[in-house]
């Protein structure tokens, strides 16, 4: 399962407002994830998911 179909099922469980929360916070642990992964390994999944969920985050945002 895809970032973008378990977005749409938060969207569908807890509406727009709260998947835009959500989206927030996954960001932001995923830039703690990578940031303290950086030492060991610079290129890892952690800064994909973090910019992914951010961007979900913007876009959300847009919609209202």
């Amino acid at each position: 399962m895809c970032n973008r179909e378990i977005l749409e099922i938060i969207i569908e469980e807890v509406g727009k407002e709260k998947a835009t929360e959500f989206c927030r916070l996954v960001s932001l642990m995923y830039d703690i994830r990578y940031n303290a992964c950086q030492v060991l390994e610079p290129l890892n999944e952690f800064d994909y998911e973090r910019d992914w969920w951010k961007c979900a985050e913007i876009e959300l945002k847009e919609e209202k």
